[in-house]
């Protein structure tokens, strides 16, 4: 599996634990989409991309990502195991 599999599958785990729900993510005929979207009962939801250490956005996913920022969409982008939490309380606006 790849760094970036491995982050993929701790942030999957640490939602479900929290009782939320995660979806690997794509758009159909465009690309540049954020890996992954995920949401909770409450309403709370958003988009992170996960990236490798030392990775960078490309520039179509920067421009993609800062579209969906400026409708208020939040992404976030992962590139640590130990920024989850801090991501999943940026998402909540809560503590996890």
């Amino acid at each position: 599996m790849t760094p970036a599999g491995k982050l993929q599958e701790r942030l999957k785990q640490r939602v479900q634990k929290t009782g939320g729900q995660y979806r690997k993510v794509r758009w159909e005929g465009r690309r540049g989409c954020p890996d992954c979207f995920v949401w909770w009962p409450e309403g709370k939801c958003g988009f992170v991309e996960v990236k490798a250490p030392g990775d960078k956005y490309s520039k179509l996913q920067a421009r993609e990502v800062e579209r969906m920022q400026s409708a208020g969409l939040q992404v976030h982008t992962l590139t640590h195991e130990s920024e989850i939490d801090d991501i999943l309380k940026s998402l909540r606006g809560c503590n996890t």
